[in-house]
């Protein structure tokens, strides 16, 4: 069974994703980056959803996750503002794939098998 990872500074959103996706996948859900950055390295996960605005800060952990397993698919969830613009170019570089809130859930999982197909 496929590996997902789920993080989101908000918890019951990482809940909700974990109960929604735990039928189909082995999902680790938290709030922690660092965490995240583990499993990755160790390849302990085959896909990663991030919930989470587009920041230097995140953009720049993302290159890291990136470097450290370049084949691992990156799902990016959050609300567009004009602030997020910005920054919108550089994380679409490194990501596989954006969904804007409020997402479409079944958008979300049938682009999963797509992703891990790779």
């Amino acid at each position: 069974m496929k590996r997902v990872v789920i993080y989101s500074p908000d918890f019951s959103l990482c809940y909700s994703l974990m109960m929604f996706l735990q039928t189909y996948y082995r999902v680790i859900a938290t709030t922690d980056l660092d965490i995240v950055s583990n499993l990755i390295c160790n390849k302990s996960v085959d896909l990663v959803i991030i919930d989470a605005e587009p920041d230097t800060q995140l953009i720049d952990k993302c290159g890291q996750f990136k470097k450290c397993r370049s084949d691992i698919p990156i799902i990016l969830t959050y609300v567009y503002t004009n602030k997020s613009k910005e920054s919108e170019g550089r994380i679409k570089q490194i990501v596989d794939e954006i969904f804007y809130k409020p997402f479409d859930l079944n958008e979300i999982t049938s682009k999963i098998p797509e992703l891990l197909s790779h």
